[in-house]
């Protein structure tokens, strides 16, 4: 008994107590902070995330044979590649962190022994969601 009379006591106060409404009242320089703070991260058309590097080598063949294999297997997957003299560097992927990558890694690492998880600038378009 005691229990029942609880719950409607609850339910009736949720009821009168959501039917009122709340006004915030802010100072003009949190307003105009929060602005800028909006515009600088709409303006912002990369951020630091993941992406999955599976070769680095000197040689481009190598490079180019690596990233024609990964096409071949995964055509949806985009594939980006980049020479820092001597070494090209064949990335995969775009994830926002480290976690969401992991399972995908550790199914390349069957044809692709030498992959590693790598932070990089990814474009937000890039990233599923966005």
């Amino acid at each position: 008994m005691k229990y029942i009379l609880l719950i409607i006591g609850i339910l009736f106060y949720s009821s009168i107590s959501g039917q009122g409404s709340v006004s915030v009242t802010t100072s003009p320089s949190i307003d105009q902070m929060m602005d800028k703070f909006t515009a600088s991260n709409r303006s912002e058309t990369s951020i630091k995330g993941w992406r999955i590097q599976i070769i680095t080598t000197d040689d481009r063949r190598k490079m180019e044979a690596a990233r024609g294999k990964f096409s071949g297997m995964y055509p949806n997957v985009d594939v980006k590649w980049n020479h820092v003299a001597p070494y090209y560097r064949v990335k995969v992927g775009a994830y926002e962190n480290k976690m969401q990558l992991m399972g995908f890694l550790l199914e390349l690492k069957k044809d692709f022994p030498g992959v590693i998880p790598v932070m990089d600038d990814i474009k937000k378009t890039e990233l599923v969601g966005y």
